[in-house]
Formats: structure tokens, sequence, C-alpha cells
């Protein structure tokens, strides 16, 4: 039975389906029992005959009846891991760890805690090397987990510098990963090394990584060489996977469109030679509008930005020099085009990762291209207001950067922005602020001075920002609160009220609490009336003030 199934012949009927192997396969699940088949031969089997959903049943009919066997582990976990399933890969190794550490770990990568996943595996290697008693008997595939999930959380933390050391380390161990690094921090003879000294199996990722050296290397007809055969075997992969829509195919989708980029790139350095053999301007507009276009999407993990946004940096610093020699002094604007795209498709990445809850990397990408863009005038780089806010939100979400992001919005020349831009900073500005005295032990009558000066100034720069009125509200709201359970839960205890706030200057945050409430309603009000969508969510609040309120003051 072996021997049929693994005969040469049946390599040529792989792409289809049915074909032979699935029906040996298929009239093998319906025997009961089912015989048992080496798990290395499954394995095989499923990835080069697309018959995942056959071995799989067979493998974890084996692995019911030897459940101590680690081959029928390693070949359920390595399937789970090929069709991109990290919830059955986390299943299968949470039925197989030995130790409740790395149950955890992996329930924390499964939710996308990345920093937290890498501090847990970081600490179980840590606690194995130190000899303790609990961990001292792990055996060598958990370790090894140990070892990926680190590698994996730093790659979606965007840790490469991190990564650069540790394949260094061991370079007999990691040559892809080693080869990965050394392209992304443009180390190139490395890279070229690599390629002599290590015999790696013909796949799509390696044909990529040679593409990008040539390319780089000026070798266009090579790198269209080895593009093609990138893609061809990109497609033989997709052909060995299921039919339908599953994570399996999205990191293949992410490497077409590498490889659509790697095209275009081949493209546009065939136009810049042309341009500085002719002394003409070249027209990119066309790729480079289309690249702006053509992003991953916001959900879509860092790793898959990551290889985007270092390919294209490497592209807009070559588009920079060609056209900084050919515009000269006349035309500074064309000199900076390439730093132009550079930042905006740098603060995009950025933006991803705060999205996604990833702070720390968005600090470090910020801090990478301040780096790179030193030398250009702000008024040159339309995208540096976008560059300070992704910045200063960032540092938001970690209490440790609170002052280094209002340090960064004190020193930005802002005069060169919009009017809205301003406005927009100076509301990032009071976040800061009243996050920094929170984190400072509690409000003093000083801080609530500059939070709500910073609020109000920014909608007094620009009264059309719903964002502006409702931080001030939430401001006004907590004031509110806090008088309130000061007056022991009467809203009405002191009849007085301030006037509300208007958009011509600030109003003291001082006051009674009815005199905070109205001022919270008004803002609220504000803000519903701006944008309706931003400020559904506070209607409870707003009716809720209005039944707090006395009736003379809720009625104006």
């Amino acid at each position: 039975l072996l021997s049929t199934l693994q005969r040469p012949a049946h390599n040529k009927t792989a792409g289809h389906s049915p074909n032979v192997v699935q029906a040996w396969l298929a009239a093998l699940c319906a025997c009961s029992p089912a015989p048992r088949l080496p798990a290395a031969t499954l394995r095989s089997l499923a990835a080069r005959h697309n018959a995942w959903h056959l071995a799989m049943p067979l493998l974890q009919q084996s692995l019911a009846l030897a459940p101590t066997e680690p081959a029928w582990y390693d070949a359920l976990a390595s399937l789970h891991s090929a069709l991109g399933d990290r919830d059955g890969h986390a299943a299968v190794w949470k039925q197989r760890a030995l130790h409740a550490e790395t149950r955890r770990a992996l329930a924390l990568e499964q939710y996308g805690a990345w920093q937290a996943a890498q501090d847990a595996y970081a600490e179980c290697m840590s606690r194995w090397q130190a000899g303790e008693m609990t961990l001292v008997n792990t055996p060598q595939p958990e370790l090894a987990l140990w070892e990926e999930g680190i590698v994996r959380s730093a790659k979606a933390l965007n840790q490469w510098e991190l990564l650069s050391e540790y394949a260094k380390a061991w370079p007999g161990s990691q040559p892809a990963l080693l080869m990965e690094c050394a392209w992304k921090s443009a180390d190139w003879e490395r890279l070229r090394d690599l390629f002599r000294r290590c015999d790696m199996r013909s796949q799509a990722a390696l044909k990529m990584l040679q593409t990008y050296a040539a390319i780089h290397d000026g070798k266009l007809a090579e790198a269209e060489g080895r593009c093609n055969e990138g893609i061809q075997i990109a497609l033989a992969q997709w052909c060995s996977l299921p039919p339908v829509s599953l994570s399996s195919h999205t990191h293949l989708l992410q490497m077409f469109q590498q490889f659509q980029e790697l095209q275009e790139s081949a493209q546009m350095l065939l136009e810049l030679n042309t341009a500085q053999r002719n002394n003409q301007v070249p027209d990119l507009n066309s790729i480079l509008v289309t690249w702006r276009e053509r992003l991953p999407n916001v959900w879509e993990e860092l790793p898959a930005w990551n290889d985007l946004v270092s390919w294209r940096n490497h592209m807009f610093s070559h588009i920079n020099n060609v056209l900084g020699r050919l515009a000269g002094s006349e035309n500074p604007a064309l000199a900076t085009k390439g730093y132009r795209e550079l930042l905006w498709t740098v603060v995009r990445f950025a933006h991803v990762a705060r999205r996604q809850n990833l702070p720390q990397a968005c600090v470090s990408i910020i801090a990478k291209v301040q780096t790179v863009t030193a030398g250009v005038a702000g008024e040159q780089l339309h995208d540096a207001f976008s560059k300070l806010r992704e910045q200063a939100r960032s540092c938001l979400q970690m209490p440790q950067y609170l002052k280094q992001g209002l340090q960064a919005l004190l020193q930005a020349d802002v005069q060169f922005m919009a009017t809205p831009q301003r406005a927009e900073l100076f509301a990032t500005k009071g976040e800061l602020l009243l996050a920094l005295a929170d984190a400072s032990g509690g409000l003093s009558a000083g801080d609530e001075e500059a939070v709500s000066q910073a609020f109000a100034t920014a909608v007094s720069l620009h009264a059309e920002m719903p964002r502006g009125w409702l931080l001030w509200a939430l401001f006004y709201d907590r004031a509110y609160r806090t008088l309130l359970a000061g007056n022991g839960g009467s809203a009405m205890q002191v009849d007085a009220a301030a006037p509300p706030p208007t958009s011509g200057g600030a109003a003291s945050p001082g006051g009674t609490a009815p005199a905070m409430a109205e001022r919270a309603l008004t803002c609220y009000l504000l803000s519903l009336q701006l944008s309706a969508t931003k400020g559904a969510n506070v209607m409870p609040r707003v009716l809720s003030l209005l039944d707090a309120l006395p009736g003379e003051t809720a009625a104006r």
C-alpha cells in the first residue's frame, strides 16, 4: 500500500482533483478500523496531492489510538501550520504541551497579544536555561515551539533588529531568517553570500529574495527570470491548497502582490535609466499612485506590511537619489519626491501598527523615518503632520512615553501646517496632559487649567472639529462626576451655573457640579451636531445630563 501511494507517477496528477492519491485516501477513510499509515507519509501526501481533508482525519484517528506517540502531533501541527490555521495549530499543542506556561503563551498568541506572548515564551526559555526544576524536563519539540513563538512574536511586533541579531548568532539553523533580515537591512553582500553558501529547496520566497538582489544590482533580465520562476512556484502551491477560501491563501495573495510590485520596480528602473541618459524627468506618477492605492488591509498583520514597505523604501531611496541629480537647485520639490512617498507609506504603516494596539512598533517605525527625513524641510514634507499625530497618539497608549509624546508636540514646527491640523495637535496635547496628570497621581488645579486651555485652543482654531468638542465634553463630564461624588451624589447641591464654553476661548475648569454638567452637555451637543456618527454613542449620556440639570438650565 505504501509503495502504491508513493509512486512517482502520481506526481503527474498532483494538480488535479480528484486524483489517484485522493481516491486511495478516501477509500482508507471509509475502512473501519482505518489502517495506520506513517505520519510522515500522510503529511507528505496531504501537501503534495491536495489531500488535506483526507489525511487529517486519518492522523486524528491514529492520534486517538496512540496519544503518547509524538509523530502524530508533529504531523497534525505541521499541516495546520501549512494551512495558516493558527487556532488548529494551537489546539494540537495545547493537547500535547507538557507545561501550563506553554498553553498560556499559545492562548496569548491566539488573542493577538503579541508582546505578552513574546514575554511568556521568553520567560519559559529563561527559566529552562536557569535549570528550574519544573521546566528542566521539557522535551525538545516544546523547546522548539518556544523558540518559534519568540520569532513569530518578534515578526508581529516588527522587531527586525532583534531577529537579525538572533539569526546572526545561529546562522546555520536559521538561513531563511538570516536572508530575510539581510535584505530588509539592505545588506546585499551578506544576502548574495548566503545564496552561494546555503543549499535551500527552491521556494517562491527564495525566488523573491533573488529577485530583490537582482533588481538592486540592476540585472533586470535576471530579475525577470527569477520573478517568473517564483510566480510559477507560487501558482503550483496555490493549486495544492484546499479550494475553499481559508487563511492558507492569504500568504500567497500577499506574495503575488509583492511579485507584481517587483515587476513594476523593474519598469521604474528602466524609466530612471532612460531619464538619466536623456537628462529628462521620468514619469513615475502612474506607478506611485497605484502603490498608494494598493496597500494591504488594515487588519492584516505587520509582517505583510513590513515586507511591502521595506521594498518600497528601497525603491523610494533610489528614486530620490536619481531625481536629486536631475532636479538640481531649480526644482527642490522634485528632489524630495522620493522622501514624500517614503514618508507617506511609512506613516501609513505606523498608523496600522497603532490601530492594531502595537504602539511600541508604531513609535519605532516613526523613529526610523525621522532619521531618513532629518535633513528635509518640514514644508516640503506634506505628511509631517500625520507622522507627528501618529507618534503622539501612540504615546497615549504607553504611560511610560507620555512625556516624550508631549515633548514632540511642543518642539514641532506647526507654522507650515493647516489650521485644522494645528487644532488636532492641540486636542492631542490636551489628551496627553490629562493622561500625564493621571499617571502622576491626579489632576491639580494647574493641570486642569492647562488641559482646558488646550481643548479650548483646539476648538477656537477649528470650531468644526467634532473630536475636539467631544474631548472637551469628556473632560467637563469627568469634572462633573468628581464634583458629584464630593457633593454626596447630589448635582443640585449648589445652584450656581457658569455660562457654557464657546468657540472663542477657554472657560475656567473650576466651578460647581451643575456648571460642569452644563458645559459637558453643550460640548456633547456641538459634537453631535457636527458628526452624528462619531457622537451617537454619547447620546445616552446627553439624556442623562439633561435629566440631571435643573429644568431652567436644561431648557436653555
